[in-house]
């Protein structure tokens, strides 16, 4: 067991590569995420997917993002939570995948939801999709940054909508590295808590696609990723998913050492 912020609940953690991630089950990481938004914790709440972990192996720096103060890091995809299981020697609770972390919440009432992210089409969009699937969900705010990487001024001017629109939990749509990133910079300077869910946006827009749910757990739904967008995502599934391989072996073993040498 290991400590985690309050008032999310105890549980199993297991390390890849620095990263410390939390086993829980879905229905788990909905309480916690909730609990903590209605407490004003304004702590960072990032969703590691085997090509989050391959990028955190290599980049000390994108490793640190996800270590800050009050970091949470949830286990995304079925390769994350297998290595999970295999570090652990126990059945893994998860994975918690974004799209779905993102609509159940939406699904609860008594929070407020801030959308950052995307394009100004596709906000407008995925905000109708809410209004239409979760209509007693409340958006109170969203913004669509433009691209790049932002500056003191833009971080302030984004932590000034956050709060002044009441915010309880932010939903950070900027994609993988940049938005855990941004998470990192902007935990603790609002009281709302800031979840990264990478490509939820374009899923509950109805933009793009989503794997058929009979892919979630087989690990393959990478597969279907990129059969729709080969060109932008072949490098990387074909490198990331290989250093995730590699990164998950060493740490398996060194794990194993450890437990032998203790």
């Amino acid at each position: 067991m290991s400590s985690i912020p309050a008032p999310w609940p105890p549980a199993d953690t297991v390390v890849f590569a620095g990263v410390r991630l939390l086993d829980v089950a879905m229905s788990e990481a909905v309480d916690g995420l909730l609990a903590a938004a209605l407490a004003g914790t304004g702590h960072g709440v990032h969703l590691c997917n085997a090509y989050t972990l391959s990028l955190a192996a290599d980049d000390i720096g994108y490793r640190a993002a996800l270590s800050h103060a009050g970091a949470v890091n949830l286990a995304d995809g079925a390769p994350v939570a297998w290595f999970s299981a295999l570090a652990r020697r126990q059945r893994s609770c998860g994975p918690v995948r974004g799209p779905d972390l993102m609509q159940a919440a939406l699904a609860r009432t008594g929070v407020r939801h801030f959308l950052l992210g995307g394009t100004a089409e596709l906000l407008a969009d995925l905000e109708r999709a809410i209004k239409n699937d979760t209509p007693d969900a409340v958006v109170c705010g969203r913004l669509a940054p433009p691209f790049g990487e932002p500056g003191p001024d833009e971080l302030a001017e984004w932590c000034a909508a956050i709060d002044a629109s009441g915010a309880d939990l932010v939903w950070v749509g900027l994609g993988t590295p940049r938005q855990d990133q941004v998470i990192a910079a902007l935990a603790g300077r609002t009281r709302a808590v800031l979840v990264g869910v990478g490509a939820a946006f374009d899923f509950l827009s109805g933009h793009k696609t989503q794997a058929p749910r009979i892919l979630h757990r087989t690990g393959l739904e990478w597969v279907w990723r990129l059969c729709s967008e080969p060109r932008r995502l072949w490098g990387r599934y074909l490198f990331g998913n290989t250093r995730f391989l590699v990164a998950a072996l060493g740490e398996l073993r060194r794990q194993r050492r450890s437990a032998l040498i203790g």
